[in-house]
């Protein structure tokens, strides 16, 4: 591998030499693994180390709902299309293509999830993060919705929207919205098993008719309707 390194690598040496080889080298590290080798870059794909992370991270099992490759990042994005490729076993270091560094990848990511699957049950179908919102009724929000289009403007349901964009991470997760009609807004919290994540609100600012509002938050570009802040 230094050997590799030293022909291909014209910078950045230290990626190998600072993190791969003492990856490799440690108690934790199972084979085989895929390693991308550019001339200012490494990239270690720990393929033999899936399986204990899959079983243990429920985050891991929920980026596998969205993409079942964890790797495609690797596989797609032409910044690593001049580099070598290389699977690593035990005994060898055997160079290969993008295409085979893609079934390799399956071949030993596809068994694990099939192992969990008869061991625990089938994976979760949706992915998407729940919204709970409390403190105002349907036709409440229904209201200030049409409000808001009345003006030709949807930006609280934007607001409302962008929460289906999260990333969901485990089966006790969710955003909870809540209502505070004195104060024009709406405050959120992320829970996440029960610890508090994202916090934020999503804040009124006026109308031209009624003039801009603050609300107690600050926009660097002032614009009428509703806005997050975090």
């Amino acid at each position: 591998m230094e050997t590799v390194v030293h022909e291909t690598m014209k910078s950045f040496q230290t990626d190998f030499f600072d993190h791969d080889k003492p990856r490799i080298t440690g108690l934790e590290f199972k084979f085989p693994a895929i390693w991308i080798v550019g001339e200012s870059h490494t990239h270690l794909l720990a393929l033999g180390n899936y399986k204990d992370v899959f079983y243990r991270e429920e985050s891991i099992r929920f980026a596998y709902i969205r993409e079942h490759n964890p790797y495609q990042f690797y596989l797609n994005d032409r910044y690593f299309a001049n580099d070598r490729w290389f699977l690593i076993t035990e005994d060898a270091l055997q160079p290969i293509n993008r295409e085979q560094a893609k079934s390799a990848i399956m071949d030993y990511v596809t068994p694990v999830v099939n192992a969990w699957v008869a061991e625990n049950g089938p994976l979760p179908k949706n992915d998407r993060l729940k919204i709970k919102i409390i403190n105002i009724s349907i036709d409440e929000l229904k209201a200030l919705i049409a409000d808001c289009r009345s003006h030709g403007n949807d930006s609280l349901m934007d607001c409302l929207k962008r929460f289906r964009l999260y990333s969901r991470s485990a089966s006790d997760q969710y955003i909870e919205v809540s209502y505070y009609k004195y104060c024009q807004e709406f405050t959120f919290c992320e829970y996440t098993n029960g610890k508090v994540g994202l916090v934020g609100g999503i804040v009124f600012h006026g109308w031209p008719e009624t003039g801009y509002k603050e609300n107690g938050s600050v926009q660097l570009d002032p614009h009428y309707g509703w806005s997050i802040h975090t």
